[in-house]
């Protein structure tokens, strides 16, 4: 893939995972995650996230994600889709553990099978 395409491929709210940051709690700082939050006694200056995309300039959630370091700082991939061990067990735990990362591991195989640029442009990423 080309640097222009590999730019084109980058769309700042939908992470290297698959998921969708306008739809996140922290994104959002909604006021279920803020008094979820709350209830655990933690600085609620503290729970932002700019997005993955951010973690090099901004505020990203957890900088030390293991898919983030290893989709984008290791292998240099905008997303897990474009990764050979795709989908890894990493991804496959998460998305047994959690439902959310279920649904960002199908939108990951819709951009595998139909290609990342016509899945974001099709679904309003361009």
């Amino acid at each position: 893939m080309s640097i222009s395409e590999m730019k084109k491929t980058d769309c700042y709210w939908l992470s290297p995972c698959g998921l969708s940051c306008d739809k996140c709690g922290i994104h959002l700082r909604t006021h279920e995650e803020l008094a979820y939050w709350k209830s655990q006694n933690i600085d609620l200056d503290k729970i932002r996230c700019d997005g993955c995309r951010s973690s090099l300039d901004g505020n990203h959630w957890s900088p030390a994600c293991k898919i983030l370091v290893c989709c984008v700082y290791k292998k240099q991939l905008s997303y897990c889709a474009q990764c050979e061990e795709f989908p890894c067990e990493t991804l496959q735990k998460w998305s047994v553990e959690h439902p959310h990362h279920a649904d960002a591991v199908q939108r990951l195989r819709e951009m595998k099978d139909q290609g990342i640029v016509p899945w974001l442009e099709a679904h309003g990423y361009e």
